[in-house]
């Protein structure tokens, strides 16, 4: 995020922008993707020629990202409102935006990334529409004061025609205009090529922040993944140096003709050993292989502690770790997971001010095309962790509730029941079904008397 007193678009400040964001901001969250993608630094080592050359990358930043997304927004995040009529039609644009999915894919990139990012707009035929945009295109300019709003964001990013000519493309997003910008292979500006207004008062461009400083949940121990990725490398060479040691023969020279050139004799040992596969030393000869002792234990230590400090650096259990094993109650699996759960409540926080401005902005669309008055606020979000449950628990404590409290508050504490009040019309249809089932059958028992 680039941070102005003022920003005006125009091709001159575009092209210093581009150039400001390439240069420095591109590069780090390239870093970051290819970690994701599992292409660590280790993988562009060179070694001497003909020396083992082992590259073995581990996908702890995928397996972070995986992690704490899972465990943020596995469970889907549920909207709330007093107005049902409004919530009716704001899940229906919603669902037709795929939003679960969307969510989940954005909450990767705050993970990935540091923060995710969409736009809202309305396309050819007036439906709304919410789309992800890559953080690898975006360039977030903010302005410099105490609320730090959002001046303008640009959507950077190449197209390609089917002739192979690449065009630089940008997409400028300030308060009232969409303005585009293309630069050409041989060009050394952008010029502008489009403008039009979009249908807000403000950028339709939103920002989720995977926490304050905007960092990736795997960032900090990039250095720690390197180190472990050296170690596991160096084992795997070392482990090719045994399998191609040298072998030593003392005292084998009567098992060679009597050839001047020593390089021959050495030459014709070695065939003669591999024929016979037999050897014959004297009193004080013998054979064996040249290798380098390894300390198995102590490099083993060092890569456990690496592991360790990577799970404990980035706020990411080991699933593996023995800790897991067995079957832990609810309160166990919680406090074994207090750093996944700090985490997410700083994804959280981010999050829940993403949406609360997409649901202000889907709905000014709302009330204009619909003629309405609803009020984004009286709509809320509620998050659910993604943690094994202990039912057996659950059930106890519900059955102990059952009479203290609301048969409402005890349906919304099981796991398994997404819409509560569905779930409660079932059973006053269930009730209903059943009470007229009661009536006809003492109906029956009747006795009528003459």
């Amino acid at each position: 995020m680039i941070y102005l007193s003022e920003f005006e678009v125009n091709k001159t400040n575009i092209k210093k922008i581009v150039e400001k964001y390439s240069s420095n901001e591109l590069s780090k969250l390239e870093k970051l993707s290819e970690y994701y993608k599992n292409n660590n630094e280790i993988t562009n080592r060179i070694m001497k020629k003909d020396a083992p050359n082992n590259k073995l990358a581990s996908a702890y930043a995928k397996y972070v990202v995986k992690m704490q997304t899972g465990y943020f927004i596995g469970i889907p995040a549920k909207h709330k409102s007093s107005d049902e009529e409004y919530l009716s039609e704001y899940t229906k644009i919603l669902d037709d935006n795929f939003e679960k999915s969307l969510n989940y894919e954005i909450a990767k990139d705050m993970s990935k990334f540091g923060f995710g990012a969409e736009i809202i707009y309305q396309n050819e035929k007036a439906i709304t529409k919410i789309k992800k945009i890559s953080p690898l295109e975006l360039i977030l300019i903010a302005s410099n004061k105490i609320d730090e709003f959002i001046m303008c964001a640009i959507r950077y990013y190449r197209s390609k025609d089917i002739d192979g000519n690449v065009t630089d493309v940008v997409e400028a997003y300030d308060n009232t205009y969409i303005t585009r910008f293309e630069k050409k292979k041989n060009e050394t500006e952008f010029n502008e090529v489009d403008k039009s207004e979009h249908l807000f008062d403000e950028v339709p461009i939103i920002i989720y922040k995977n926490n304050v400083e905007m960092t990736s949940d795997f960032e900090d121990v990039i250095e720690l993944n390197n180190a472990y990725d050296t170690s596991q490398s160096n084992t795997a060479n070392d482990i090719d140096y045994f399998n191609d040691a040298y072998m030593i023969v003392e005292g084998a020279s009567d098992l060679v003709e009597d050839i001047d050139d020593d390089t021959d004799k050495v030459q014709k040992t070695a065939e003669t050993l591999k024929k016979n596969r037999v050897m014959y030393f004297p009193d004080g000869g013998g054979a064996k292989f040249l290798v380098k002792d390894i300390n198995d234990a102590a490099t083993e230590n060092y890569k456990n502690r690496l592991n360790s400090d990577i799970h404990k650096f980035s706020l990411t259990p080991d699933l593996a770790d023995e800790k897991f094993a067995g079957n832990l109650s609810g309160i166990a699996i919680k406090f074994k997971t207090i750093p996944l759960e700090q985490s997410a409540t700083e994804k959280e926080n981010g999050f829940t001010i993403g949406l609360k401005k997409r649901c202000e902005l889907v709905t000014k669309l709302m009330n204009t095309k619909f003629n309405k008055d609803y009020d984004y606020t009286l709509i809320t979000t509620e998050f659910t962790r993604n943690l094994p449950q202990n039912e057996g628990e659950i059930t106890n404590t519900i059955l102990s509730l059952s009479n203290v409290i609301s048969k409402r508050t005890l349906l919304e504490l099981l796991p398994q029941i997404e819409d509560v009040d569905e779930e409660i019309k079932r059973l006053e249809e269930e009730k209903d079904e059943y009470d007229q089932r009661d009536f006809e059958i003492k109906k029956d028992d009747i006795i009528e008397v003459e």
